[in-house]
């Protein structure tokens, strides 16, 4: 899985605000937590051909995501250890087990059964992951600051959206995560200005120093460049 790559043509791929390194191939195993309708699992089975497992543990979601002979879903939440949680259903933004919108705008709560990376790759009989994506609304830091270092020593990219845009209070948090992914031997690249689009990259993994170097300066502030004159044309238009 994890073979040496040419890498001068290596380039950065983004789906659905997630951002991580063009080294998939038919062979590859993607891990998609927090699928919502499918659309991150569907797209990378059309552009790279490669199996995705994914979780997603709101009912009415799960009903959403066409089957797919490459895609494995299990109706289940991602956080920190196996049980449940209780999750806020909203009309106008994405569920989530944090209870700090006003209430008035909760269409229902609902239960859902919770699993950790570890017992996630259990049950799905996943040995090694080319890129995992993490999208589940804030209970990332519970998965990242639980999970053992072995559990994430096999992973060769992460892509996470972290949620601290919405609750500023887990700021601290998510900067011990990104020390702690460090220290466990993985590079950190923030293509975001406020930690949505955060790439964590195995140093095992088939990318070279010089191509972390350009994705986290020259290929980022292009990337904001670009977003500063759309708004400005949006301005003036």
């Amino acid at each position: 899985m994890f073979k040496s790559l040419s890498l001068r043509n290596i380039g950065v791929d983004q789906i659905c605000q997630h951002s991580f390194f063009k080294t998939l191939n038919k062979d590859s195993i993607v891990v998609d937590f927090g699928a919502n309708g499918g659309a991150f699992s569907h797209a990378i089975i059309k552009r790279y051909g490669c199996r995705v497992f994914s979780a997603e543990p709101v009912p009415e979601l799960v009903r959403k995501i066409d089957q797919h002979p490459s895609l494995t879903l299990q109706p289940v939440a991602i956080s920190g250890m196996n049980g449940t949680m209780r999750i806020n259903i909203y009309p106008d933004r994405c569920p989530s087990a944090f209870d700090r919108y006003e209430r008035e705008g909760l269409v229902e709560a609902i239960d859902v059964e919770t699993v950790t990376l570890e017992e996630f790759r259990r049950r799905c009989g996943i040995e090694a992951v080319d890129l995992l994506k993490v999208d589940i609304e804030g209970s990332e830091l519970d998965m990242f600051l639980s999970v053992r270092r072995e559990e994430l020593s096999d992973i060769m990219q992460i892509s996470v959206e972290f949620h601290s845009f919405i609750y500023p209070d887990t700021l601290e948090k998510v900067r011990i995560v990104k020390n702690r992914m460090r220290k466990i031997g993985f590079r950190v690249i923030d293509f975001s200005l406020n930690n949505t689009d955060v790439l964590f990259v195995n140093r095992r993994a088939s990318v070279g120093v010089s191509h972390i170097f350009w994705a986290a300066t020259v290929l980022k502030y292009c990337r904001g460049i670009r977003r500063r004159l759309r708004r400005l044309v949006g301005q003036s238009a």
